[in-house]
């Protein structure tokens, strides 16, 4: 399923969820501002509120995405992508297309380390024993403490949110095996104006990760959130969002 709003806008802004999570991520925080300015495209993963497709690889993926949305847009495109959705916008990157203007990159790197891997294939056990732990245990490595402290039911609202979006476990299985397939993501060396938000807590990224990026993308820059983990305070990642659009706007 792909919800669109404000088809009439001059630029489109398309959203790519994290895994295991389907566009309430970013409908419940949006500004109203992006809203206003561009033709907002929310994309549904396979299996989330709508049929199941068996998908390989991201590969496979990006192509999916690229005929099903993007050869249909013939205006500028930016992306935004979390996490998972941020592995995927650099396979989209790869794809050339030229009306692509602008990415944001989310708490992700452009590899898989083997510690996060082995995570996945813990997590895949996981859910095949009790999807209800999954969300308990996958919100543990993505939340900060202090998210925890303030609201300890935060795996119980995972687990209640994606039982809204998904039949069965099929859908995140595939979307954890993308992962663990995935080594290292050879980028096609381009100017794309680029940024990557993370957290300085979040687990799964490091420096030389981040100084990988660097040697595809010409047209990077980092906003690094003090005290944020995996998953980022939404009014502040909305903010350096809204802000990097803007100046996008007036790029030369």
């Amino acid at each position: 399923m792909v919800q669109s709003i404000n088809k009439n806008a001059d630029e489109c802004l398309i959203f790519f969820n994290p895994m295991s999570s389907d566009s309430r991520f970013w409908t419940t925080n949006i500004p109203r501002e992006l809203l206003e300015r561009f033709e907002v495209i929310f994309y549904e993963y396979p299996g989330y509120n709508r049929p199941f497709i068996k998908l390989e690889n991201f590969k496979e993926l990006a192509r999916f995405i690229d005929k099903e949305v993007l050869e249909n847009i013939h205006k500028p495109i930016h992306l935004v992508g979390y996490s998972y959705g941020g592995l995927l916008v650099q396979h989209l990157l790869n794809l050339n297309r030229h009306n692509i203007k602008s990415a944001v990159l989310i708490a992700c790197a452009n590899r898989i380390l083997a510690r996060d891997k082995e995570l996945l294939s813990v997590l895949k056990k996981v859910s095949d024993v009790d999807m209800y732990l999954f969300c308990r245990v996958l919100s543990l490595f993505s939340h900060g403490y202090e998210d925890f402290n303030k609201n300890p039911l935060i795996g119980l609202q995972k687990f209640s949110n994606l039982k809204l979006s998904i039949p069965d476990k099929v859908p995140i299985i595939q979307q954890m095996n993308h992962i663990i397939r995935t080594a290292r993501i050879e980028i096609q060396k381009q100017p794309t104006r680029t940024m990557l938000i993370y957290g300085s807590e979040d687990r799964m990224i490091d420096m030389d990760t981040l100084d990988s990026l660097h040697e595809y993308l010409e047209n990077l820059s980092f906003k690094k959130l003090t005290g944020e983990a995996h998953i980022i305070d939404p009014a502040k990642m909305f903010h350096h969002i809204h802000q990097f659009l803007k100046e996008e706007e007036y790029a030369i």
